[in-house]
């Protein structure tokens, strides 16, 4: 008690329009980050399972907030610091300086009629590092209107700017091949009985169990993003 502010202005317009900008609150985007990362995180491959956050995330989205929203893949672009050189960091296949998207080198998110999301956001830092990247990267969400979509690669310089290069085929494909497996449709089971409703108070923990072997108990990450892109 007692002690001076930090220097700097703290802008309440600034978080207002932010906040407007915005088709999740953020405890609502946390909430649907954790369930999905806490169902997929025992596979052991949570920070390369864009497909996972995706899809899931889009049926929770479709289900228990009647937001139109839908899987797309492609390759991506993210700036994650700003600066004279941005630190921007890319997901798909990068041949002569041009990226591209196919089976071995893609990134999945959601859109919505208004927004791009992405579930995933929050464990970019640990997904950036295992694929070599020495910058720092913010534990934040990913919730960009549209509009706001640079125009080209070229022009990611602030941080949050996106540029998405949707591969419909690709997109299709994917989709088909993770609906094939059924275990990924009693996942989204899961995922959907914990979450249970929106309104309830978040449990920590589920049980999970099939006919091959004992149940596991899952549990909730404890990362959540902390602000937004």
């Amino acid at each position: 008690m007692g002690r001076a502010c930090a220097t700097g202005i703290f802008d309440f317009n600034d978080v207002a329009r932010t906040l407007a900008r915005l088709l999740l609150p953020l405890s609502d985007y946390n909430r649907v980050y954790q369930v999905v990362h806490g169902v997929i995180r025992d596979l052991g491959t949570a920070e390369r399972s864009c497909i996972h956050f995706a899809t899931m995330g889009a049926y929770l989205l479709n289900k228990h907030y009647k937001v139109p929203a839908r899987v797309v893949a492609g390759a991506f672009g993210l700036c994650v610091n700003g600066g004279a050189i941005p630190d921007v960091a890319f997901f798909g296949r990068q041949d002569a300086g041009l990226l591209s998207s196919d089976g071995s080198g893609f990134h999945m998110w959601i859109q919505t009629e208004t927004h791009l999301i992405d579930f995933m956001a929050p464990i970019f830092p640990e997904a950036f590092a295992e694929h070599g990247a020495t910058f720092g990267t913010p534990r934040k969400m990913l919730q960009r209107p549209l509009a706001e979509e640079a125009a080209a690669l070229a022009n990611l310089a602030t941080p949050g700017d996106f540029y998405a290069m949707p591969n419909l085929d690709l997109t299709q494909e994917l989709a088909d091949e993770f609906f094939d497996r059924v275990v990924n449709g009693d996942l989204m089971k899961v995922a959907d009985a914990w979450f249970g409703k929106r309104t309830g108070k978040q449990k920590p923990s589920i049980m999970m169990g099939d006919s091959h072997g004992p149940p596991i108990r899952l549990s909730l990450p404890s990362t959540i993003a902390t602000g937004a892109w």
